[in-house]
């Protein structure tokens, strides 16, 4: 009779591990499928279903394993061992994203600033994280306040649900910006403009803009693509980015000056897109740094151009990391009052929540 019922019982967790699991492997699937129906590319929305999309997979791939383990002897033992592994690789990770990375940006960000350019602006991230980790334990101490400072203990959750907040904003961005990289990879077209960068000493191309001039000479697939150079003359500069490209790719790439025009007008990324659009007049990939592709990529969208595909050149380490972050502070600075509002209602809610808490406290025996 005991078997039986613990029999029942494991049927029971089957069949509701197994209508969990179909739940959320239709679920991954629609998400996949809506990600593949997207006919731009240039979006963040490409991240969230991304996200959702390999979110609802793990849970699905989860309860199959945990179904088909509860009917196997000692199968509960098994997923629990399971499940305990997870949990321990969850916290690792988490550690890794809490501790790691941020120290991570901070050694890479000096580096940075002591192999580039010595800038209070390359060390704003550093600050950023350091002032981070402060209010963090200041956010850990506030656990140990008595009874009649509680309330500034739930007014505190401003910081951890604000830091969920932006890490969400994140991983979006970081998804879009990995999934976009590979599916743009076999892209071709007729024309590739590179994007200007910074001049060494005015007249020379470094390795950052070299990299890019690379990888667009390197994509090239016939004797009919033409490259564009992209880039105009700054006021530190005794050559237009444009033609000292163009001799970078004629003489260390061995590419013909002949295939090669010449934009020489712009100053920004923004310009970069739309004046070399102008001058083309046709679809074409653009390539600028690997950090850089994924925000060009939604100025080119923002603007309309048919600018569908974007590559990046190879950038060290220590560049890059902290170059992605800015990149990303970017991009949300152009949602700004999207991201205002949410800042403004998690802050409010809290805050209402606060309100009530002391009522209760001071007027409710």
């Amino acid at each position: 009779m005991g078997n039986d019922i613990v029999n029942n019982n494991d049927f029971g967790f089957f069949v509701v591990g197994l209508i969990l699991t179909a739940i959320f492997a239709f679920m991954s699937l629609f998400f996949w499928w809506k990600r593949k129906r997207l006919r731009d590319l240039r979006t963040l929305t490409l991240g969230r279903l991304t996200f959702l999309y390999l979110f609802c997979l793990l849970v699905a791939l989860n309860g199959l394993l945990g179904s088909m383990l509860v009917l196997t002897d000692g199968g509960r033992s098994i997923w629990l061992f399971l499940l305990g592994i997870e949990v321990v690789v969850f916290m690792i990770f988490s550690m890794f994203l809490g501790l790691v990375i941020p120290l991570g940006i901070v050694i890479l960000t000096v580096k940075m600033w002591r192999r580039e350019t010595r800038t209070v602006a390359n060390l704003l991230l550093p600050i950023v994280v350091l002032f981070f980790l402060v209010i963090d334990g200041i956010f850990l101490a506030m656990g140990n306040l008595p009874e009649h400072w509680q309330w500034l203990s739930v007014l505190s959750w401003v910081f951890p649900l604000l830091s969920l907040y932006l890490a969400w904003q994140f991983t979006v961005f970081f998804l879009s910006s990995w999934v976009y990289g590979r599916r743009t990879r076999k892209l071709e077209a007729a024309f590739h403009v590179v994007l200007g960068a910074g001049l060494i000493d005015g007249e020379r191309v470094g390795i950052l803009l070299g990299n890019r001039i690379k990888a667009a000479v390197q994509a090239v697939r016939d004797d009919q693509t033409i490259v564009v150079f992209s880039g105009g003359q700054g006021t530190d500069e005794k050559v237009s980015e444009a033609s000292a490209m163009q001799k970078y790719a004629h003489e260390e790439l061995g590419f013909p000056s002949e295939r090669t025009l010449l934009e020489e007008k712009s100053r920004t990324t923004y310009e970069n897109l739309v004046f070399s659009s102008e001058l083309i007049k046709a679809r074409f990939l653009f390539f600028t740094s690997d950090y850089h592709v994924f925000r060009a990529a939604l100025f080119a969208a923002a603007l309309g151009l048919e600018a569908e595909g974007g590559r990046g050149g190879k950038t060290a380490m220590y560049y890059r990391v902290p170059a992605f972050i800015r990149e990303f502070i970017a991009v949300l600075n152009t949602e700004k009052k999207k991201h205002m509002i949410w800042v403004a209602t998690i802050i409010g809610l809290l805050f209402i929540i606060t309100v009530i808490q002391l009522f209760l406290y001071y007027y409710v025996p």
